[in-house]
């Protein structure tokens, strides 16, 4: 019988279950086409990283409210810091916005109130867009499943989308690509350090061909085909368990390992760098998409300073300014932010958690007065002072008007040439 017709070849060379998988046969050839194919989910990974990363650095940023040019905490302050909806925190519900302004980059993320005031993320809608008209978002599903029968109108809704709205469009496109690299290197990867045999069958087992076997189904085999078919289905199993096994050979059958001398390192051992290395590719793909700083991403301390402020820069700002905007102009309005009653989402706060390294700048914008003692404490995170002073801005003379300055040294001239006259140590004529 030829190999091609043994029943664990033909049941290991079956047809194609999958697009892009099969085998060729040929009178001359047995070969394999195989597509590797692409995970999705190391792209999905290197995006959560990256929001993760714009999340935790958003969730610092204090969400100041103010009326008429003074900063107040009440029911708005609470909305937007602590309880968007009594389903989720602050955290939660910034995570929800960013995942769903990168994953849906056509439409971003779509809130909308209740009610009764709630903030929340919908999963789903489409957009009836307009030029001179407001936009219409309608067919909008919120978490669990429960549907929006009304329509909203543009200013009735907040509306986030990132400025770059094609960076998911632009990681996909790369991905297609790197996907298929992915899983050719975990596969080469596996290949090279997989445990192989070869069954090596010699003159001695043809003995076996002679001893036909007949099936119920009316087939007929030889004892050669049943036993070659028990190795590769039951035998072989014992061989590659990593537990202690006997297995039984016939006579003139032996098995023998498969050396392999490929690899990625001198000494021909496959390992896992070089999945690491092309993971790390798409990981900084999406972190250059989302202007994230690479060594922000990899958790480097070098430099750690520089990159904060970098990160903070080009990734978390552009971010929060869309969420102050629309924000502003949909829930203050234009007349209310005109005159002070406004939102302001404070991304300085994230460079003063450290009070000793934020002593210096404290200090200077104190004797500057740009803070007053409870602005600093408040930067801190500390709770302010309840006291009158400490609500007080403080200017030092150093930084006085040049023509006050100009005054009060013709005053202290004066004086001292009035004292020295007096003295009898100058007179007019001197």
């Amino acid at each position: 019988m030829n190999i091609k017709e043994w029943p664990v070849v033909k049941r290991f060379f079956s047809e194609p279950t999958k697009e892009g998988e099969g085998v060729a046969v040929n009178n001359h050839s047995l070969s394999i086409v195989q597509d590797w194919g692409k995970d999705a989910s190391y792209k999905n990974y290197a995006l959560n990283v990256c929001i993760g990363r714009i999340v935790n650095a958003l969730a610092l940023c204090d969400f100041q409210t103010y009326e008429k040019k003074k900063m107040v905490r009440k029911e708005n302050w609470w909305l937007f810091n602590y309880e968007p909806n009594r389903n989720q925190n602050k955290v939660d519900f910034l995570y929800d916005i960013v995942y769903r302004m990168i994953y849906n980059y056509e439409d971003g993320a779509l809130i909308v109130q209740s009610d009764d005031g709630q903030l929340i993320v919908a999963e789903d809608f489409t957009i009836d867009r307009r030029s001179y008209q407001s936009t219409i978002y309608k067919n909008i599903l919120l978490p669990g499943g429960y549907t929006i029968d009304r329509s909203y109108k543009e200013e009735d809704v907040f509306h986030f989308k990132l400025n770059n709205g094609e960076v998911k469009k632009i990681i996909d496109s790369i991905y297609e690509d790197y996907g298929k690299l992915i899983a050719g290197t975990i596969r080469n990867y596996n290949r090279g350090n997989a445990f192989k045999l070869k069954l090596l069958i010699d003159a001695a087992f043809e003995q076996f061909k002679t001893k036909a076997i007949e099936h119920e189904d009316g087939t007929v085999t030889t004892e050669y085909d049943e036993i070659l078919d028990e190795m590769f289905t039951d035998r072989y199993k014992a061989i590659f368990s990593d537990k202690d096994s006997l297995t039984p050979f016939e006579t003139g059958l032996s098995v023998e390992k498969i050396e392999t001398t490929h690899g990625n390192t001198k000494s021909g051992a496959v390992t896992t760098r070089d999945i690491t290395s092309t993971f790390e590719d798409v990981l900084h793909q999406a972190a250059d998409a989302l202007s994230i700083p690479r060594g922000i991403i990899k958790g480097d301390v070098a430099d750690n300073e520089g990159l904060n402020r970098k990160f903070i820069d080009d990734a978390i700002r552009p971010i929060a300014m869309i969420f102050q905007v629309e924000i502003n102009r949909k829930y203050y309005g234009k007349k209310r932010v005109l005159g002070g009653t406004k939102l302001k989402v404070q991304t300085n706060v994230i460079y003063t958690h450290d009070p000793v390294a934020f002593a210096n700048a404290a200090e200077a914008y104190l004797r500057i007065g740009v803070y007053s003692p409870n602005d600093i404490l408040l930067k801190l995170g500390e709770e302010p002072i309840d006291e009158p002073w400490a609500n007080e801005y403080y200017v030092t003379k150093n930084y006085q008007q040049a023509k006050e300055a100009e005054k009060e040294v013709k005053a202290a001239v004066k004086k001292l040439m009035g004292a020295m006259k007096f003295e009898g140590r100058w007179d007019d004529e001197k």
